[in-house]
Formats: C-alpha cells, structure tokens, sequence
C-alpha cells in the first residue's frame, strides 16, 4: 500500500501544482496588457520620432565595450535612420526591403542590399515600438508578428520581444529587451541579446514627435 499511497501524494501535488499555474497565468497575461497599455500610450499616433541615441555593444570578441551616440529617426510607414556622430562611424538606413550602411567617411564605399531575415524582424519590430501612425489599426499587431510577447523578471518596466522558434531571425536573435518609462510608456532603452551571446543596448533621450520636415529631410541625405 504504501508505494501506492506515495504515488497518490505525488500524484495530488502534481494536481495542485496545475492548478495552481492555471490560476496563476490570468495574472501573468494581466502585467502584459498592462506594460503594453503604458507603451501604447506613448507610440499611438506617432508619425515622425527623431531623438538621440547611446549604443554599447557588448562581445566577448571585443577587449572593452564598443560605444558611440547618434541620431535617431523613426518616420512611418518604413523608414529607420541611425546615424553615427562620429566620423568613423556609419548612417544605417533601413526601408522594407532595402539595408543601406553608408559610412560618415565618404572615402569609404557604401553598402546596399537586401536586409537579411534577422534584420527585417529586428527593423519592423523596433518601427512598431516607436511609431504607431493614427489609423494604424490595432496598435500591438505588428509587436505580435513572427513574435512572442512576455514581461521578464526584473526591476523597471520590461517587455520582451522574442522571435517565434520556426522564424530565422530566431537564429541570431534571443531576444528584445524593451525598458519603458513608468510614467509617460517611452521607450528609454532596448537590449538585443544575441544568440551568441553578444548584447547590444540602446539608450534613447531628447524624444521629439512630428519633428518638421526639413530636418526629417536632412536626416534622409547623404552625410
């Protein structure tokens, strides 16, 4: 009797374990809806963003992290403008379909090709956080594409972006890491975390919607 006693107790506790997690998760998908109702606040009815940017790579191939600051221009329907202050960096522009890098020293040559899978999630995902245009629609749809959504543990207002397991950006991309402000849902930072084991983290400040035209055309030119 007692091995059959024990499996019984085994057997309950793994019932209430279940049905604990089943009661459990309706609170999980509550925090979601939350975090995204304070991000939706802030993108909905975004055209135009221009602000500045941090950015720190981190690798284990690298001696010390790599750092440089820029401008950043987000404009729907699909564009996305990173450009580098510094000479030696680089302006990566990004349209559906098309990867422009072209570095700040017109010595160099520029590239241009179609952007790879990874980059594509990676270029429409970040669209999506930073500008909902009205009439967009339902404004997590394009958050949700080829994405699993998830708030992870840890301190600040988190939400995570991971790429569905049978997408290919799943390859190369562990995940987006997204750090919003409790009070207004900007988004103050991104994480990437490569699946390497690399991470690159984004740091924005100096956010301005609907910047005027000419200087949203002087962000598009050539440097």
């Amino acid at each position: 009797m007692r091995p059959r006693r024990q499996f019984l107790c085994l057997a309950a506790g793994a019932l209430a374990l279940a049905g604990h997690a089943r009661a459990a998760a309706p609170a999980v998908d509550r925090q979601l809806t939350r975090r995204l109702e304070l991000w939706a606040r802030a993108a909905a009815g975004t055209r135009v963003l221009v602000a500045r940017y941090a950015l720190t790579r981190q690798s284990t191939l690298l001696q010390a992290p790599l750092k440089t600051a820029g401008t950043l221009l987000v404009r729907a329907p699909d564009t996305l403008v990173l450009r580098d202050d510094e000479r030696a960096g680089a302006t990566t522009r990004l349209a559906r379909g098309r990867l422009e890098i072209r570095p700040n020293d017109p010595a160099l040559p520029a590239l241009a090709e179609a952007p790879s899978p990874s980059v594509t999630w990676l270029f429409e995902h970040v669209l999506a956080l930073f500008s909902v245009p009205d009439g967009a629609g339902e404004p997590t749809a394009a958050l949700y594409a080829d994405a699993r959504l998830s708030v992870p543990r840890g301190p600040g207002h988190l939400l995570a972006i991971t790429p569905r397991r049978d997408h290919p950006a799943r390859r190369e991309i562990r995940d987006l890491v997204v750090h919003l402000d409790p009070h207004t849902g900007d988004v103050d930072q991104l994480e990437l975390l490569e699946t390497g084991g690399d991470k690159v983290v984004l740091t924005f400040s100096q956010r301005r919607r609907d910047a005027p035209e000419d200087e949203v055309a002087a962000l598009l030119q050539p440097t």
